[in-house]
């Protein structure tokens, strides 16, 4: 009706009269401020108050702000309000009360005025009063303050205990957080369900299988309930250390599964390499009339790249947004690119990343980068090799992939220009790791380590296998090593590789019939891959190597991936 009187009205209007309404017509209006929340709309209305009155007031803000991560010095201003509020009414002394402000600046990320209100009756406190500090600092990320605040707790309880078991993880700490999560459990301390997620979460990213089996064993001790969550973190960690069997069994068994679960249990095929699997649970899902989330998506496309199945991938990432209303994000067009790209997709990985709507990541040009080396594309590696160091000069990863592809073509002089380019920078490589779980101890080695307590054992051990290896057949590809020199020097530093100090160890203490199972930080490199497909056959060995990319479960001299890596 507006509209209408407006247009009845505008012949009637002078032109500059006519001019200013439409001006004022199209602008758009202030956006208004969020109201506030209700309990504090009706809190002035209330006319007695008591400690209950705050209590309750200081913990639903507390909720909301939580909910809507909405901390700052805005709502800690807030807070200081309610509290003056609080000392006016006489209700600030209150136990609860404390409680809850303590709580409450722990939300808003105010540690200075959370530690004040802590500090102020030292009498007036209990366990709540230490744990709102502690969850306090886990936010903050404080997590050795709260530690040291832990330590001088008078009584603690399972909250107490998993919350610094969270904060650990939060900082990256795994292997602290599973061993105060072991402490937790050797003092009989009744773990609850955070606790247990969260050592599981930690046990996943290390990929120890032995420590997450061990929260799996007091789970079942304890006669705790698979719950929703319990169930989803215990498919996601065995699916990260290496047991996708046990990991389907615990899924399976699940008496109910949210998208967590079925996300996990999918990414977790995918990343063994379980394609076709990882394809066949996607279609079952949708057959619950359950809805893909963008995780859903990144797991399905992932396990097509990983099987290298083209036209299913093109075609999932065709239905993400005209089907299901899921926008393709940075993490999709990786799992895009890198199918493309292991296929020899080369020039439409490229084209799909010229035509995203949003700036491409550098990451996705490194992922065409390696596609360049895997198939010896070297002129447009060298041109995507120079593009990623312009955009990323700091990272080494560019560097070493560029030089990568130079000394496949035997072009020394330009791998030698590219490693003094990296050092004038002040980029060194990055140094590759494998870790070892062995009888409750994890073992980190590094390229030619002799730090380790059985160095002597190890390297006799390694010098054995090499020497059957070499009886069977067996010839280094010394084809990633990126200096000119030797071949005989090219095989020295290739046979030290971190991963074959591991597998040597694993010969040592792993008992025949049980996997040797080994974690990098970096991608195996190919002549390792051939050597511990090897190792393998000659020993009837099984190995299982977890590396920054994928899982790789060799036995009987072949891989899970097929050698499509």
């Amino acid at each position: 009706r507006r509209r209408l009187l407006l247009l009845l009205l505008l012949p009637a209007l002078p032109v500059p009269r006519l001019q200013l309404l439409l001006r004022l017509r199209v602008q758009p209006p202030p956006p208004r401020a969020p109201p506030p929340p209700l309990p504090l709309r009706l809190f002035p209305g209330l006319r007695r108050r008591n400690p209950h009155s705050f209590t309750f007031l200081l913990s639903s803000l507390s909720t909301h702000l939580d909910a809507d991560r909405a901390g700052g010095p805005a709502s800690s201003s807030l807070g200081s309000h309610v509290h003056a509020l609080a000392v006016k009414a006489g209700a600030a002394g209150d136990l609860y009360v404390r409680n809850a402000l303590t709580h409450f600046y722990g939300v808003c990320g105010d540690v200075g005025a959370m530690r004040r209100v802590f500090d102020e009756l030292p009498r007036m406190r209990d366990v709540v009063t230490w744990n709102a500090v502690l969850a306090g600092y886990v936010r903050a990320g404080m997590a050795r303050v709260a530690r040291a605040l832990f330590d001088e707790m008078p009584v603690r309880d399972e909250v107490s205990w998993s919350t610094v078991v969270g904060g650990y993880v939060k900082e990256g700490e795994l292997d602290v957080a599973l061993a105060v999560f072991r402490d937790m459990v050797e003092k009989g301390v009744r773990v609850n369900e955070a606790a247990v997620v969260t050592a599981l979460s930690a046990a996943a990213q290390l990929g120890l299988l032995e420590h997450g089996r061990f929260v799996h064993q007091v789970v079942h001790q304890e006669g705790m309930p698979i719950s929703v969550n319990v169930g989803a973190a215990m498919v996601d960690m065995y699916a990260k250390c290496g047991c996708v069997a046990l990991a389907r069994e615990v899924f399976d068994g699940m008496p109910r599964r949210d998208v967590f679960a079925w996300n996990a249990m999918i990414c977790g095929l995918a990343a063994h390499g379980l394609g076709q699997d990882a394809v066949e649970l996607f279609e079952l899902f949708l057959g619950e009339g359950l809805s893909p989330t963008n995780i859903t998506f990144v797991g399905v496309l992932n396990a097509c790249s990983r099987f290298g199945l083209v036209a299913e991938g093109r075609r999932y990432f065709e239905l993400m947004a005209e089907k299901y209303c899921v926008e393709p994000e940075m993490e999709h067009y990786g799992c895009m690119v890198d199918l493309l790209g292991r296929a020899g997709l080369v020039q439409e990985a490229i084209e799909l990343i010229e035509g995203m709507p949003i700036a491409p990541d550098p990451v996705l040009w490194g992922t065409v980068l390696s596609a360049c080396k895997k198939h010896g594309l070297v002129d447009l590696g060298v041109k995507v090799g120079n593009k990623l160091i312009e955009l990323e000069p700091a990272h080494d990863g560019n560097y070493v992939l560029l030089a990568s592809i130079y000394a496949k073509a035997k072009k020394w002089d330009e791998v030698r220009e590219v490693r003094k380019l990296m050092s004038s920078r002040g980029t060194s490589k990055s140094a590759g790791w494998s870790l070892m779980e062995a009888q409750g101890n994890v073992h980190k080695f590094l390229v030619g380590d002799m730090d380790h307590k059985d160095s002597v054992q190890i390297y006799n051990m390694l010098d054995m296998i090499n020497r059957r290896l070499a009886d069977a057949g067996y010839v280094p590809d010394v084809s990633s090593v990126l200096h000119d020199i030797g071949d005989e020097e090219k095989v020295h530093a290739i046979k030290v590789h971190s991963e074959r100090l591991a597998i040597a160890y694993g010969f040592i203490v792993t008992e025949v019939g049980n996997p040797i199972r080994i974690v990098k930080n970096l991608q195996v490199c190919g002549d390792c891959h051939e050597f511990s497909k090897m190792v393998t056959k000659v020993f009837n060995r099984e190995i299982i190597v977890r590396d920054g990319s994928r899982f790789h479960h060799m036995k009987e001299g072949k891989c899970s991936c097929l050698d499509y890596w």
